[in-house]
């Protein structure tokens, strides 16, 4: 009687390369994102007006209002000098536009930061014990980003047709799906490995 031919189980594949590409490329889209300010963008006209998490850019579209201004401010400063050219604007422009960009602003930065340091513990394989991973740091700032940064683009300023959605806000919707995927498969591999809670219990000197 022969003994069964026994067969080996697959060898898992190695994924942490590919998370680390992810990680970094995340890392870069959500940089450029926070601070772009071609999330929404009004190309049209020769006006190339364009808002992103820290301000705007080409803001003197306000002179054909009557209302000179300069060429780029924070968003907080747009919004002020709208409603001042125009009382009747105040209806357009929204209070918690500037404040969810500058929320914005640092979530994407965090969150980038934290891709950057899982994709290097991933790299080195180093395991450290840290009050909290990188891993986790990067998905928590991800989710409030999807949360944040969909009420800045839609408490845009200006009726409809005004701006529309551009680069800034595609490489961060980019970023967001790539740092969850790349976040999520380092995770395993910078968790400080698990302590043998039976190691030496067995130990013949103790007998």
């Amino acid at each position: 009687m022969t003994d069964e031919l026994y067969i080996p189980p697959p060898a898992k594949k190695d994924t942490r390369m590919l998370g680390i590409a992810l990680a970094l490329a995340a890392a870069a889209l959500l940089l450029f994102a926070a601070f772009s300010r071609m999330w929404l963008a009004n190309p049209r006209a020769g006006l190339g007006i364009g808002f992103g998490p820290m301000g705007c850019r080409n803001c003197n579209v306000m002179s054909l209002m009557g209302s000179e201004g300069p060429s780029n401010m924070s968003n907080g400063a747009f919004i002020s000098m709208v409603r001042e050219a125009d009382p009747s604007a105040a209806n357009e422009t929204s209070g918690a536009f500037a404040p969810m960009g500058w929320a914005t602003f640092a979530v994407c930065v965090i969150a980038a930061l934290g891709l950057v340091a899982t994709a290097f513990l991933a790299f080195t394989k180093k395991r450290p014990e840290l009050p909290m991973s990188p891993a986790s740091l990067a998905l928590l700032m991800i989710m409030i980003g999807l949360i944040t940064g969909c009420v800045f683009v839609a408490t845009k300023p200006g009726g409809t047709g005004f701006v529309g959605v551009a680069i800034g806000f595609w490489c961060f919707g980019v970023g967001c799906v790539l740092g969850i995927a790349g976040a999520q498969m380092l995770a395993k591999e910078i968790r400080p490995v698990d302590p043998d809670l039976l190691e030496g219990a067995m130990n013949p000197e103790q007998y």
